[in-house]
């Protein structure tokens, strides 16, 4: 079937010739010398009599299979030979199984006497069923692969046109040759790091079905090497196909010689007919073509396909196409796949920087590694291709042979001019793209890379450039992709679009439409005339000097959409000259971002009907504006560390804002009674407006308010049913405000160093949706009430008087990844027992995470919902560890077989005298785990990061922390699978009873100061204790099912949102007997 063509075994052979012994000595040697002499067809022919014995040899089932043709010669002796037989047997299964072919040669006997066993036939069969009359089942078998191999159009001998043995050979040759599928020009010679990318293409045309037309698209920005690896899928299977054809550069050759010139091509290379005369699919010819098409399973790449007009040409409904057919496409736009409806669509990945490395030396120095003296430079060239082939080849053959100074010139000019191949190939997909997309592709080039989309949206939004529709195409085509809903571009791409500006202004600073560098920003400013066409400005102040703007600076750009002045946020000092009044900004700007703002207002006549963002950090401004302004479409105003703001304006007609920062506005006494009212509001940061004395609202869309280290705070009233995330950070209160008890959505609540907060209230557990709470410092606290089991995350540092913690088991809950009681030194030990129960379940569940969704591990934000963390004062690693040792290392025995290995639990005992200095700024500790496997000796390293832990103050006492790392997991697997295979062995019971090493210390932090050890180059002496415990599938299926008795779980009970447990039992059972493996 055509599914398993990806299934099969390789084709080693052309041919295949099944003999028996009466024509070795005459007929099949001559056949032989001719074959041999003419060196065209490679054939297997057992000449060593291989097959001898009662069995068949496995080397002649094999060789069977490797072939692409098998060539029976029937003689009156062939059927009395068992062998010969099962070879046939064997020929008619890979026949229909593999789609090989059989050519049938008559020599000597009627193809009826085959094909119904007379004469000679009949007379050894009677010896078979004699012989095997308690296995007629094998004699049936026989009888039937006769008749099918005799059903097939053979060659005859004697006939009228085959009159002697040399005429017999000469045909022989002739009908091969023509079966024999069309020999690919192998092209994977030099071809670097994409062995994995056919494999995945591979798996998913192995999965399509062997009844349908299979279409597989290849999709990838261009230079990514789509064509590479669609020519290596072709060289590899073509030749098991009855037809096949690679149509190279669709998109050009359809343009140079439009689409009837590819569909004759196409008819001509699978049908192996020369010059086919094919005008419309509806022409009668091309009838009768496509009807012997549909009789055939063929293999078809288009390569480079850019419209699905072409696709829909080429392969119209696929009725032309016989089942079992594959149709490969590559394209740059993904959304001609979807309308095609492929079955499978393959994105392709950027080399790996080792693999760019080697493709980049193999063109540079026609080896796989740098010379001498060229080693930073190579990487200098690799960091700027950025994975991708074309941008790789291109620069490593232009540098071959050249001096490393002519390398240091050219890498620096193409950080400004960009290699005209590589800008040619990339512009392609710019140049067919509409007006409005082409705009949404500027902007992002030029402003909005790694930028939030909902963000980017709104802007774009705002400009009429329908930015739902456009950031689609711009995905859909590989010009950007979105990353955890940020836009990102690849760096050539941006620089293409870069260039397209410069190009369209024939590099003329006064002509350019966008502007990102300082240089060009210094050009414009210097020619007070002739600017109307610019319509964006993003540049870093701290990059460009003293900067003096002219009173009538902004009015000559009318054109202008987007500014932003930004500065890093420890710059100092900003030198930039305003004249004052200064003429007003452009009516059409939608966003204004301006860092240190040097005015105390903006211009009283400056025009906001159509900003959709004001954003004004760190500015010098005491107020807006005066009096109401219009703002119809505002949604973000953002007031970031405007430490002289003493008040804002009327916000009365901005009836769609959305959000409001204010964050460290240390003068602001008062909120304008309008911004309260403002029903559009869902954002609100107050943080660090240490003067702010009064907050009463009823904001019905708030979700989100934030009040940290509001200290003069006396009245606050908010009302939202809304209301998500919560931060009253350092009020002076000592218990909760009476509107927190109603604010049923809350998900997010932080009261971290309320030090005069007394307890919580006890209805807190009815927070049915609460995710996260923090009390961390609230050092008068002494009590935490039962909590919901909604919890995942639990922060109590340095609550020094906390002594009970109610009913912390007492609600089943898997949801709990992060808790840490670091420095409650005050704490009961029967609430410890319950912290140190709670982080068996805590471990538990985030292992469960693990094993419902293993391919969530290279996700970066699924890494931190997964590493799970608890942190309690005590001395000693857990009972329930059992592998455990004191001192920084330990040596742990895998009882299971490799397969069952799902990951590992950590745990470790820090030592009080761990200096403060050690912990990351958001009083996070990073722990280093080396470990090594005693299969081989090879030791690695990975770092669990930013575990919770403690504040910056020293620690009271000593800590137990126990955490999961999906990364430092998966790190260890793979390196017992690596000894596993570098030791040869292929059996996944290998691992029973081997050992391996761990090895903890504290890392070391980046910055700040150096600790002074007790013993040199050693930092393990803040560990006191450590465990490790290897999680098998057996143990995780007894631990859920031990769960479900414990707390009545009903089948079908998922107490984790997102993990079906019924699902990971299935998959736990299946993975303890070695049939599913996760990694």
């Amino acid at each position: 079937m055509a599914s398993s063509s990806f299934n099969v075994p390789l084709i080693k052979h052309d041919l295949f010739i099944s003999f028996r012994g009466e024509i070795r000595t005459s007929f099949l040697c001559h056949l032989i010398k001719r074959l041999r002499d003419d060196r065209i067809i490679s054939f297997f022919v057992d000449e060593e009599n291989l097959g001898a014995g009662d069995e068949i040899s496995s080397a002649l089932l094999q060789a069977i299979e490797e072939s692409s043709i098998s060539l029976v010669i029937f003689s009156k002796d062939y059927a009395s030979s068992r062998w010969c037989m099962e070879e046939l047997v064997k020929i008619i299964e890979c026949k229909e199984q593999y789609q090989r072919t059989l050519v049938p040669v008559f020599y000597n006997v009627d193809p009826s006497h085959v094909r119904h066993q007379k004469r000679t036939f009949e007379e050894a069969f009677d010896v078979h069923t004699e012989k095997y009359r308690e296995n007629m089942a094998k004699v049936q078998n026989w009888r039937s692969a006769l008749r099918k191999a005799a059903d097939l159009s053979g060659i005859h001998y004697p006939s009228t046109f085959i009159r002697n043995e040399v005429e017999l050979i000469e045909k022989i040759i002739e009908v091969v040759n023509e079966k024999l599928p069309p020999i690919c020009p192998n092209k994977s010679k030099g071809v670097v790091g994409i062995d994995e990318q056919v494999k995945s293409i591979e798996s998913l045309l192995a999965k399509m079905e062997p009844n349908e037309v299979g279409i597989l698209g290849i999709w990838g920005m261009g230079g990514i090497g789509k064509t590479t690896i669609a020519q290596v899928i072709f060289n590899k299977y073509s030749s098991q196909y009855e037809g096949c054809c690679f149509l190279k550069n669709v998109r050009e050759e359809s343009e140079r010689h439009g689409l009837d010139y590819l569909y004759e091509q196409l008819f001509s290379q699978l049908l192996k007919k020369q010059n086919l005369l094919v005008k419309g699919s509806a022409n009668a010819i091309s009838a009768i073509y496509e009807r012997r098409l549909s009789q055939k399973e063929v293999l078809i790449v288009l390569d480079d396909v850019d419209t699905s007009d072409i696709l829909d040409y080429l392969t119209g409904e696929q009725t032309c196409l016989a089942p079992g057919s594959r149709v490969i496409v590559t394209t740059r736009d993904k959304q001609i796949l979807i309308a095609a409806r492929a079955h499978r669509i393959y994105e392709v990945k950027r080399l790996s920087f080792k693999s760019s490395l080697e493709l980049f030396c193999i063109k540079a120095f026609n080896k796989s590694y740098p010379e001498n003296g060229y080693k930073k430079l190579s990487q200098m060239a690799v960091n700027y291709a950025n994975g991708i082939p074309l941008a790789l080849k291109v620069l490593g053959s232009f540098l071959c042979s050249k001096s490393a100074v002519v390398w240091k010139n050219a890498l620096k000019k193409l950080q400004s001019c960009p290699d005209k191949r590589i800008f040619n190939v990339l512009k392609l997909s710019y140049d067919g793209l509409d007006d409005s997309d082409k705009s949404i592709f500027l902007d992002i080039a030029y402003f909005f890379k790694g930028e939030c989309k909902d963000n980017v949206t709104r802007f774009l939004d705002s400009c009429s450039f329908y930015a739902d529709v456009g950031i689609d195409n711009l995905e859909s085509k590989a010009l950007i992709t979105i990353s955890y809903n940020r836009i990102q571009m690849h760096d050539l791409i941006q620089q293409m679009g870069w260039e397209v500006v410069r190009q369209e202004s024939n590099k003329d600073p006064t002509e350019l439409t966008r502007i990102n560098k300082p240089e060009d920003f210094h050009n414009l400013l210097k020619n007070s005339k002739g600017t109307n066409l610019v319509e964006g400005i993003m540049i870093d102040l701290s990059q460009i000097g003293d900067l003096h703007f002219n009173a009538d600076t902004f009015k000559n750009m009318p054109q202008l959409r987007f500014l932003k002045f930004y500065a890093p946020w420890d710059e100092k000092q900003l030198n930039v000259y305003i004249p004052i009044p200064l003429e007003p900004f452009s009516a059409r700007l939608k966003y204004l971002e301006w860092n240190s703002y040097p005015l105390n207002s903006l211009s009283s006549m400056f025009c906001v009907e159509q900003l959709v963002e004001l954003r004004m950090p760190n500015s010098q401004i005491s107020k807006l504006w005066d009096g109401t302004q219009e703002l119809p479409n505002l949604i973000v105003l953002y007031l970031y560390g405007c430490k002289k703001l003493v008040e804002l304006p009327d916000f009365s007609k901005a009836t769609k804002l959305k959000t409001i920062d204010l964050w460290n506005c240390e003068k602001l006494c008062q909120l304008h009674p309008s911004i309260l009212s403002i029903q559009t509001l869902e954002e609100l940061y107050l943080t660090g407006c240490t003067k702010l004395k009064c907050v009463k609202s009823n904001l019905k869309s708030l979700k989100t308010f934030y009040a940290y280290n509001c200290l003069s705070l006396e009245k606050f009233s908010v009302s939202s049913e809304k209301l998500s995330d919560l931060d009253i950070s350092f009020w002076r209160i000592k218990s909760l405000p009476n509107e927190i008890r109603s604010f049923f959505s809350l998900e997010y609540l932080c009261l971290s160093n309320c030090r005069k907060l007394i307890d919580l209230p006890r209805n807190i557990k009815a927070q049915s949706r609460l995710r996260a709470l923090d009390v961390s410092g609230c050092s008068s606290l002494r009590a935490i009430p039962e909590l919901p089991p909604s919890i995942e995350e639990l922060y109590a540092v340095d609550c020094t008087s906390l002594e009970t913690i109610f009913n912390l088991k007492a609600v089943f809950s898997l949801n709990r990844r992060k808790i840490s009681f670091a420095n409650c030194v005050r704490l009961e030990q029967e609430s410890v027992n319950d912290i140190m129960e709670d982080a068996h379940l805590t471990i538990f569940r985030n292992v469960l995470l693990l094993s419902a969704d293993p391919d969530q591990m290279i996700n970066y934000y699924y890494y931190h919902k997964m590493l799970g963390c608890v942190c309690y004062p005590g001395y000693k690693v857990p009972k329930w560890f059992g592998c455990e040792t004191r001192g920084a290392s330990i040596i742990i025995e895998l009882h299971q077989p490799y397969y069952e290995l799902l990951g590992f639990f950590f745990c470790c005992v820090i030592s009080q005298n761990l200096p403060s200095y050690y912990f990351e700024e958001l009083d996070l500790v990073n722990i280093k785990c080396e470990y090594r496997h005693f299969g081989d000796g090879v030791k690695d390293t990975f770092v669990s990061k930013n575990l919770n832990f403690v504040s910056k103050r020293r620690c009271s006492c000593d800590h137990v922390l126990i955490w999961t790392d999906p990364f430092g997991s998966e790190n260890i697997l793979g390196e017992i699978e690596r000894c596993r295979l570098r030791g040869g062995s292929d059996d996944d019971d290998s691992t029973c009873n081997q050992k391996m090493s761990f090895r903890f210390s504290i890392d070391r932090p980046k910055r700040g100061k150096r600790v002074q050890i007790r013993r040199e180059n050693d930092e393990d002496c803040f560990i006191k204790g450590c465990g490790v415990i290897p999680m098998y599938a057996s143990t995780l299926l007894d631990a859920i099912q031990n769960l479900e008795l414990e707390f009545n779980l009903k089948p079908h009970h998922n107490p984790i949102p997102g993990i079906n447990l019924d699902e990971v039992k299935s998959m736990m059972i299946r993975k303890s007997k070695g049939k599913s493996k996760l990694h």
